[in-house]
């Protein structure tokens, strides 16, 4: 991972047992299971290598609890919490298997769509995409000319891409604790490096 060319990174959580059921947890403040702290503790080494000054997270468990054991060994790091870095609030339908959201409302899950937004209590995907796009921009204002690192979300991470940097490639896929290092010139956010982000 080349820490030099961006101050942003952007890391998603470890594993949960959610996760390994692929139930959709969405907003639900799950914690990590054992895999999920292993993968934060693996993925350390590569967040000594960046040398964070700024961590921040989302403010739901997984993701602040995958910073600090990410960050551990780290010293003199300065945590955040910024909600609106959480990920989409899917409503009835968290909780749910693809299979029981597709059987039960008739859609096919996927945080970028707007179909979800016909679940009853769902997050409508432009009010996502906004508190996302404007979080990102907080972050980078905030703590420009420092690196920060933000722990957010598989969903957050995907739509963010997708909007700001171009369509998600075919195969790849945000892992758990895998991380994308970002910049933003001349109004447009480009991609820098990727660590764990694609499908083998």
């Amino acid at each position: 991972m080349n820490s030099n060319n961006s101050n942003l990174f952007i890391m998603r959580h470890g594993e949960t047992d959610t996760n390994r059921q692929h139930i959709w947890q969405c907003s639900m403040d799950e914690p990590l299971n054992d895999a999920g702290r292993s993968q934060a503790e693996s993925i350390s080494s590569f967040v000594r290598e960046i040398n964070p000054q700024i961590i921040v997270t989302s403010n739901l468990r997984r993701a602040k609890e995958t910073a600090m054991i990410a960050a551990g060994k780290l010293n003199g790091v300065e945590f955040v919490v910024e909600k609106d870095l959480r990920e989409r609030s899917c409503g009835e339908a968290e909780g749910l298997t693809t299979s029981q959201i597709l059987d039960k409302y008739g859609i096919r899950m996927e945080m970028m769509s707007t179909e979800v937004d016909r679940i009853p209590g769902a997050e409508p995907y432009n009010d996502f995409l906004e508190r996302i796009l404007s979080a990102m921009d907080r972050v980078r204002l905030e703590f420009a000319g420092r690196k920060a690192l933000i722990v957010s979300h598989g969903g957050v991470m995907r739509t963010f891409y997708n909007h700001s940097i171009g369509p998600v490639p075919s195969g790849m896929v945000f892992r758990n604790c895998s991380i994308i290092s970002v910049r933003k010139e001349n109004g447009s956010w480009e991609i820098v490096d990727k660590l764990n982000t694609e499908q083998i």
